[in-house]
Order: C-alpha cells, then structure tokens, then sequence
C-alpha cells in the first residue's frame, strides 16, 4: 500500500468512528479518489476517471429495511448520470483554521439525487487538510437509490435529514489554501441522522481535530 493510500486509509479509519456518535444514523456514505480544486475563491472535489485517480463509492441505508448502492472505480464514466459533487468556500478563521460552506449532490444511475447545504471548518494538519461539517435540508429526488451493484429506499418518514461530513485530502506543507490546485486526491464520508444527532457527530469531529493540532 502506497504513502499516499496508507495515509488515506488512517485518516478515513478516524473519520469512521465519528458514524457511532449517532444511534439514529439512517445513511452512510463513503467517496474515495475525489478530484479535489481550489480556484482562490472555492473548493470543489467531484469524481474522476482518469489516470491514478478513479472514483468509487458507497452509499448504505443503515436502518430496516436496510441496502446499499455500491459505485465501482471510474463509475462517473458509464453511461448513466451517477456523479459525486462538493462546493465549498474558505474563509481564514486563524492560524490553521478556516470556515466553509457550500453544497454537496450525490447521483445515482438513474439520476436520483441526494443534496443539501454543508457548514463547517477546515483544519490544516500540516501535510494533511480536514474538513468537518453538519448537513443541513439534505433530501432524496426520488423513491429509490440505486448504484452499479445495489439500491434501497430512500423513504425515511421525513422530507428532510440532518447529518454531518468530513473529508481528508493530501497536499504540500505551507499550501493550508495560500495558492490555487488541482486534482488532489480527496476521501470523503457522510452520516444522515434525524436532528440533533448530527451536532454530536460534528462536536467529535472537532474534537479529533483540536487533538490533532496539539
């Protein structure tokens, strides 16, 4: 396993454990090998089919009746609308410390989205960039989510979900958003909850990050 992978592999392991702070946690969601840019202004991180980087994913329901749509590596190149997308600002917050909002839009073979708001902040880990953040009026465009391999019901009782997400991408020491870049590899995970599971998701997640920091 490579630096790099061994890296994201850590990362994303400490992410993970962030999905137990919630027992009414109804969706999970993990996106690895994003294409991750910064303009000056906006990040985005979407999924990519290219040399050294392709997309895969999964997105489960986690409570009954349960399922899982799984996206295979490159799946943004088949002939179908599924695509994984993240807007987000940065707004200097102190040393090492950033604020961002945006939006996030996740797609599935027959063009059902999931999408909602994000609200959070960037932690500058030296070598290594955080993301945590709550979730916010996320909703489902259609009855059923379907990837490559899998589907589940997206009827979860209520029109809107809270939730929260958080993203580890690799990047030069000194680069904590002081010039542009592209195509840097970005892992991502999400947990959809009922409120106000997803503030306690959130409040661990920046715990994590302050430990990082000492």
């Amino acid at each position: 396993m490579s630096n790099r992978r061994m890296m994201f592999a850590l990362g994303l392991t400490t992410l993970a454990g962030l999905a137990s702070a919630s027992n009414a946690q109804v969706v999970s969601g993990t996106y690895n090998d994003l294409s991750g840019s910064y303009n000056g202004a906006t990040f985005n991180a979407h999924a990519v089919d290219q040399v050294g980087l392709r997309t895969q994913g999964n997105v489960d329901r986690t409570v009954s009746p349960t399922g899982s749509a799984q996206f295979a590596p490159g799946f943004v190149s088949a002939a179908n609308p599924a695509d994984f997308s993240i807007n987000l600002s940065f707004i200097p917050a102190g040393p090492g410390l950033g604020l961002g909002t945006g939006s996030f839009t996740v797609t599935d073979v027959n063009g059902v989205t999931i999408s909602g708001l994000v609200d959070g902040f960037w932690i500058d880990g030296g070598a290594q960039v955080f993301f945590n953040g709550s979730l916010s009026a996320v909703s489902f465009s259609g009855p059923t989510f379907t990837g490559d391999v899998g589907s589940f019901s997206t009827a979860f009782g209520a029109p809107f979900l809270d939730g929260a997400l958080s993203q580890l991408y690799l990047v030069g020491p000194g680069n904590f958003f002081t010039q542009s870049f592209a195509d840097v590899p970005v892992n991502l995970t999400f947990q959809l909850t009922p409120a106000p599971g997803a503030a306690a998701v959130l409040g661990l997640g920046a715990l994590v990050a302050t430990r990082r920091r000492r």
